[in-house]
């Protein structure tokens, strides 16, 4: 059963997000630049602070050896084996028939198709949400049969490769069962601490340096589609908030075993999180002058922290092993393998939007990786490239640093102020070329000395070449050119 569910996540992982997943350059660039600081050396967000700072001990020495597709399909392998086996680990803690596991399965990717409420996703691209999210899962199905120490080995593990997952993790498990608080109790805690503490210190040094500008522009110019409330879809939420009241509902009336209790309280605990999260949230960016006032600051904090990541992935979690108990008492076995099976084909073909993760045209996408190679063979490993907007997964097939991406924000206060400074001086210096201003001037006006050595033009931003710069290279969609230093002017 394990060997089928973990297929079925393959399947999933490589139809709907074929490498480079949306994340996948984001962290893989990351680690290999912690391992081997002299790889695209120069950019600023390889350069920021490191808050997955065990992911990249663990990957780094991978992406120095090898290439980072083959990287992030290991990765995929080893981190969706974990989740998948672990996920049936815990639904036959909870539903004993040996199907069962495939039918939650089934129902959970078909979820994950259709749609979610914040954008948090589970089966993807290979990042370390991935392992933690398969940590917590053995850590629940452990907890579920009294093996506390090793739960508290696990979720210690979990927080420690992402500390927010994992994290919460810890706090619906605390919810879900506060007392008592005996010496069985204190002796799980200290273990979930020292497992804790490789991805708790890094982690921790973020929270202390934050400003009120920084998170501000971190939670609605970056990740608003994550944590404003606001920006969820009004469709998604009122599904959500339908199908946690019916499952509720459902669940009180049902007669439980300790374990589906448990898991009960686990899953309300997500939806007290989410809803307190919800309650505090801004809908939009505050006024500067009130940015600083203790009551803004803590608002913005608790948003920045993901309140309704967990209820996000706990509630389909739910319905799944819901629908999987009734499968299994009202059908035949033939049914139990069938009707799942037939689940799982439709949520494979079922579009989406990651299928192409660059959402480029192909003609396009194309034309970006032939550039993109290009510049990994041609340009000095020292260079500094100004991307355009839209730049996607450039440090993947370039091997360049970049002067600035929308996706990669650092999570440090001075770094997200940085990368918006950096952003908005990209969108002035691409207006007044627009606006005709002379591209020569306007980007040495724009960019400081050594800011940048390259240029990769994208025509479609208004010109189709740029005067006074030397073209290195050429395709019917790219132009890349190198950037005059002060001694060739």
């Amino acid at each position: 059963m394990s060997l089928l569910t973990v297929a079925a996540c393959l399947a999933h992982s490589s139809l709907r997000a074929p490498a480079p997943a949306v994340n996948e350059p984001h962290y893989l660039a990351k680690a290999l630049h912690w391992v081997d600081p002299g790889w695209c050396a120069g950019d600023f967000f390889l350069e920021s602070s490191n808050p997955h700072l065990v992911f990249y001990t663990l990957v780094g020495p991978g992406t120095s050896m090898l290439p980072f597709a083959t990287v992030a399909w290991l990765g995929r392998l080893l981190a969706l084996a974990l989740l998948a086996t672990g996920w049936v680990a815990l639904v036959r803690r909870l539903v004993s028939d040996e199907w069962a596991g495939w039918a939650a399965t089934a129902v959970f990717l078909l979820t994950a198709a259709v749609g979610n409420l914040s954008g948090e996703w589970v089966v993807g691209g290979f990042e370390s949400k991935v392992v933690a999210y398969g940590l917590l899962a053995w850590a629940t199905a452990c907890g579920l049969d009294h093996h506390h120490r090793r739960a508290g080995i696990l979720c210690g593990l979990a927080i420690s490769v992402h500390p927010i997952v994992g994290g919460w993790g810890l706090v619906l498990a605390v919810l879900a069962r506060p007392w008592p608080i005996d010496r069985h109790r204190l002796q799980q805690a200290a273990l979930v601490m020292l497992c804790a503490l490789p991805g708790i210190i890094p982690a921790l040094g973020l929270l202390g340096n934050g400003s009120a500008r920084a998170d501000t522009v971190q939670v609605f110019a970056r990740l608003g589609h994550h944590l404003v409330p606001a920006r969820f879809s009004p469709t998604w939420t009122t599904l959500y908030v339908a199908l946690a009241t019916a499952w509720l509902v459902a669940s009180f009336r049902a007669k439980r075993s300790p374990a589906e209790t448990w898991w009960m309280r686990l899953v309300l605990g997500s939806m007290m999180v989410a809803a307190v999260g919800w309650a505090l949230a801004l809908d939009t960016p505050p006024d500067p002058a009130d940015a600083s006032g203790m009551g803004i600051r803590l608002r913005l904090m608790s948003m920045k922290f993901y309140p309704y990541r967990l209820f996000d992935v706990l509630l389909p979690a739910a319905l799944a092993i819901s629908a999987a108990g009734l499968l299994t008492r009202w059908s035949s076995q033939r049914l139990r393998i069938a009707i799942p099976t037939i689940l799982l084909a439709v949520a494979l073909a079922l579009p989406a939007p990651d299928r192409n993760p660059s959402r480029l045209p192909a003609e396009l996408r194309n034309d970006w990786t032939h550039t993109c190679s290009w510049i990994d063979n041609h340009l000095p490993p020292e260079a500094i490239v100004l991307t355009p907007r839209g730049s996607w997964a450039f440090k993947w097939y370039a091997k360049r640093a970049e002067y600035v991406v929308f996706k990669d924000c650092p999570q440090d206060a001075a770094g997200v102020l940085e990368w918006d400074r950096r952003r908005q001086a990209r969108g002035r210096w691409l207006m007044d070329i627009q606006l005709g201003r002379p591209p020569l001037e306007t980007t040495a006006r724009a960019f400081g000395p050594q800011a940048i050595t390259h240029i990769l033009w994208r025509r479609a931003d208004g010109l189709r070449s740029l005067e006074g710069f030397e073209a290195l290279f050429s395709t019917p969609h790219h132009v890349v050119y190198a950037v005059p230093t002060a001694d060739s002017k």
